[in-house]
């Protein structure tokens, strides 16, 4: 199950050199908005982080923010970077379940590799 803590990656993804980078304060605002039903295929969702603030001067100090970082496929050239912050506990089964979905996805466009 994943637990909502501090993901450790081996190299740093950026999300702010894009004009494509959406905010939301939670992740009920960011089903709303974005839904969670959106084509893999044209939003490949390849990446997310979760991260915690522990920076005291922040507003947002000791709460977690998802990052999901998409290549938009279509163009090529693009990204699309959600961060939605205020990620609770109660929100990990469904935010679990979308990454299941996107991972799956994954696997299916390596699927020529299986051994």
């Amino acid at each position: 199950m994943l637990q909502l803590k501090k993901t450790e990656h081996s190299y740093y993804c950026e999300c702010w050199e894009t004009k494509r980078t959406s905010e939301h304060e939670s992740w009920k605002e960011f089903k709303e908005s974005e839904g969670l039903d959106y084509d893999f295929d044209y939003n490949l969702l390849f990446r997310f982080d979760i991260d915690f603030n522990d920076d005291p001067e922040s507003k947002r100090y000791g709460t977690y923010t998802l990052k999901l970082h998409h290549a938009l496929q279509r163009h090529g050239y693009e990204q699309w970077h959600a961060v939605i912050y205020n990620i609770k506990e109660e929100d990990m089964p469904e935010i679990e379940q979308h990454l299941k979905n996107a991972k799956q996805h994954l696997l299916e466009m390596w699927k020529e590799l299986e051994d």
